[in-house]
């Protein structure tokens, strides 16, 4: 995929996001860090990011569909390809590869009181990777990727890096699950959008994903 200018303002912050993790990671114990973060809350950034998660859902895809087909036929197939391919990533890794990891409120279950959010439904199992950052990078990157404008790919890229955020701010998630999704959705919006290239143009749409 030939990298235009506008792209890098989502990826270049993605990029030293996953540096910044990763670092964490290899200096950190998971644990340390996730209650490192836990102890850090307040009234408004509770309701923020219990909301806010949303944003990765994977019924977001079925919202973007629509504006990416009217932008472009092509679009549209870089969009649904892009949700398939997430789905598929999050399910092998999640329900196969890596198939019953402890959630955070699993793995401190009788060693640490985390912070719950009220009204949050906590999940418990098949930790990594995250899916709602998974979802959240590849669609935000695909977004990115159609509107071209560099003001749109960074803002795009702090929904998604704030749903990713939300993950453990939750307690739903570690921050190497977190790290390991934002990876996997931009492989997928990447590979979708270079699948979507080689899609012939229909005649009846003139509109082309240059």
């Amino acid at each position: 995929m030939r990298l235009k200018p506008h792209v890098t303002y989502f990826i270049l912050p993605t990029i030293l996001a996953l540096l910044v993790g990763g670092f964490f990671l290899w200096s950190v114990p998971k644990d340390q860090i996730h209650l490192f973060i836990n102890s850090h809350h307040s009234g408004f950034t509770d309701t923020f990011f219990k909301y806010w998660t949303y944003l990765g859902e994977g019924w977001m895809f079925t919202l973007a569909i629509p504006f990416a087909l009217f932008k472009s036929w092509r679009t549209g197939v870089q969009i649904a390809v892009t949700g398939l391919f997430t789905l598929f990533f999050t399910a092998i890794f999640k329900n196969w590869l890596y198939s019953g990891q402890p959630r955070p409120i699993e793995f401190f279950k009788g060693l640490a009181n985390l912070r719950l959010i009220e009204g949050v439904d906590m999940a418990h199992w098949n930790s990594f990777p995250s899916g709602h950052t998974t979802a959240a990078f590849a669609l935000w990157f695909a977004l990115a990727l159609a509107v071209k404008k560099k003001g749109w790919s960074l803002v795009f890229f702090c929904v998604a890096f704030l749903v990713g955020y939300s993950r453990m701010y939750l307690s739903q998630h570690f921050l190497v699950d977190v790290v390991a999704g934002a990876g996997l959705g931009l492989i997928a919006a990447s590979a979708s959008y270079i699948i979507a290239q080689s899609f012939k143009q229909p005649f009846w749409d003139k509109k082309a994903l240059k």
